[in-house]
């Protein structure tokens, strides 16, 4: 059950709308993951601990430095579509992936789908797209050859 445990703590931690639910309802736990007992009143007590907040804060932020640092225009250009586009991007891609290039390289691909698919965010987004796109393409093809050489 520890595997379980350890996964629900993830979810928890990726999930602020996940920690707001169990919070509403704890047997959202039960019935997602089979705990024990006492990994049951562990989560519980740490989604309504006050820290659980910033522990999730924390996460997010680890996972938009790399955005921010690789796709400076894009982030820019989605202005204050940025939080709800992130929002959205996080609950598809519920994991990071640590290789923050490939993490980069599908959040361009989650935002072109966006625009593919109508989502009015703009002609300076789809600029900032179309020029930071492919340099990320190619950054993470160098990287490839370079872990591989």
């Amino acid at each position: 059950m520890l595997v379980e445990f350890q996964q629900a703590f993830a979810d928890l931690v990726a999930s602020p709308e996940l920690c707001v639910s169990v919070r509403v309802n704890p047997e959202l736990l039960q019935e997602r993951y089979e705990l024990s007992p006492q990994e049951f009143r562990q989560l519980v007590a740490v989604v309504n601990h006050p820290g659980m907040e910033c522990n999730c804060m924390l996460y997010r932020a680890n996972r938009l430095v790399p955005l921010a640092l690789n796709l400076p225009e894009l982030c820019k250009a989605l202005g204050k579509n940025l939080p709800n586009t992130l929002t959205r991007y996080w609950a598809t891609y519920r994991y990071g992936d640590s290789h923050f290039l490939l993490e980069c390289e599908r959040f361009c691909e989650f935002v072109e789908q966006l625009l593919t698919d109508g989502e009015p965010l703009g002609d300076e987004v789809r600029l900032a797209l179309e020029r930071e796109s492919p340099v990320m393409a190619l950054r993470v093809q160098a990287s490839s050859k370079t872990n591989h050489d």
